[in-house]
């Protein structure tokens, strides 16, 4: 063990129980007085099947028969780094993180027997817990005080193991102990803490304290992370009764539904874990599905059958994916409706031009042919040729009154 992590172990304040205070005072001790024996560090976590917890389902296979529990432990006084062989809590919240992560486990049950530790303990494993993206059970086996239930507010449910298992003891607070600013021993030894003239407020709450006045620690240290723990359990533990947010301790059996949610074995815990697992699983289908709903595009493209969707619905792709190749396809879509009607368009503007350049033909034949007889008045030696078929139902004109009047009429007709 670093002497380095223990001392930043020790930094206060703290959120423990006074008992389990006074239980760690002579560790305490003989570390200051170097006499911790180094002990080999053990992780206690360990993987449990679920498959003989879970009743066999009417049909259909089992979801959960090859799936696991991870289930870790807070147990002792939490400190942030390890020391003396037990694990921190930072070391506690990475292993959880990376069983979260592991596709044949279910979910996580933390089994708890601590009254507490320093408040730097409770960030590491709270967000390690929080970042879980499966459900976490917290089994008290004995005690959870202070900064241990602080730490566990954070699981999905909170069991106790025995109706006298001990909770509570919400509070924070600090131990200071020193030499006064200046002391001369008997002996005429001299000891004496000076501070630069700018640096009139360093260790001032300390040095207040020493001296009896509390006041400078309770407001910038103290009370500011007490209404934190406080505002945390309210948001946490939404039925925690005022009463209980004081530092009192209680027995598990008379804090049902406020600090906890039931009593309970491990394997109440265990079943816990798995039903909250079916109840996410079946909700992430349903969403699925509602969001398989939102992208039409994608699903009516064959050639996306069966990779981006399986059959129960679920799928591999995250949401930002997913919209993101829906709205590709639909700009395709979109692009390719565009040209389609632009084809159409484009189509039916060349039967237009097909049909107005036969009726021009016709009228400038129609024309050579009224010219030739006004030119030639014997009409059956006038022969005109004819290079194209006018409109259905048109006759040639005989005249040049009748061809100019064609050509009005042509020209009125089709806007020219």
């Amino acid at each position: 063990m670093k002497f380095s992590n223990m001392a930043l172990n020790l930094r206060g304040p703290w959120m423990i129980s006074p008992a389990w205070a006074a239980l760690m005072a002579p560790v305490l001790e003989g570390f200051l007085q170097g006499n911790i024996v180094e002990m080999e560090k053990a992780h206690q976590a360990h993987l449990v099947k679920c498959d003989s917890l879970i009743p066999a389902p009417e049909s259909g296979a089992n979801p959960f028969q090859d799936k696991s529990i991870y289930v870790t432990y807070l147990e002792g006084t939490l400190m942030k780094y390890d020391y003396c062989g037990s694990e921190g809590t930072r070391t506690i919240g990475q292993a959880l993180l990376e069983a979260d992560r592991m596709d044949d486990v279910i979910g996580h049950i933390i089994v708890t027997d601590s009254g507490g530790g320093s408040t730097d303990a409770v960030p590491e494993i709270s967000q390690a817990i929080s970042r879980c993206t499966k459900p976490v059970v917290a089994l008290i086996d004995g005690m959870a005080c202070s900064a241990a239930i602080y730490a566990i507010s954070y699981c999905d449910k909170i069991l106790a193991h025995y109706e006298m298992d001990i909770v509570g003891c919400i509070g924070t607070y600090m131990n200071i102990s020193g030499y006064p600013k200046f002391r001369k021993d008997s002996d005429g030894y001299v000891r004496a803490r000076v501070y630069a003239d700018e640096a009139f407020e360093k260790n001032g709450g300390y040095e207040a304290a020493l001296e009896g006045n509390f006041q400078i620690l309770k407001e910038t240290t103290i009370n500011p992370m007490n209404e934190q723990f406080i505002n945390d359990m309210k948001a946490n533990r939404p039925n925690v009764q005022e009463e209980q947010l004081h530092g009192r301790e209680y027995f598990a059996k008379n804090v049902i539904g406020s600090l906890i949610d039931s009593i309970g074995s491990f394997e109440d815990a265990m079943n816990a874990v798995i039903e909250l697992a079916a109840a996410a699983q079946e909700e992430n289908n349903s969403s699925t599905q509602q969001n398989m709903e939102q992208y039409p595009t994608l699903q009516a493209m064959p050639a996306f059958e069966g990779q981006v969707f399986d059959q129960d619905g679920s799928t591999h792709l995250q949401q930002v994916q997913l919209e993101a190749v829906e709205a590709a396809l639909a700009e395709g879509a979109s692009r390719q409706d565009t040209i389609d009607g632009l084809n159409q368009q484009l189509t039916e503007a060349q039967d237009t031009i097909a049909a107005r350049d036969a009726r021009i033909t016709e009228l400038e034949a129609s024309l050579e042919a009224a010219i030739a007889r006004a030119e030639n008045p014997n009409p059956e030696e006038v022969q005109v040729h004819h290079e194209g078929e006018g409109e259905q139902g048109a006759k040639p004109s005989t005249t040049f009154e009748e061809a100019l009047a064609a050509c009005n009429d042509f020209n009125n007709k089709h806007n020219i």
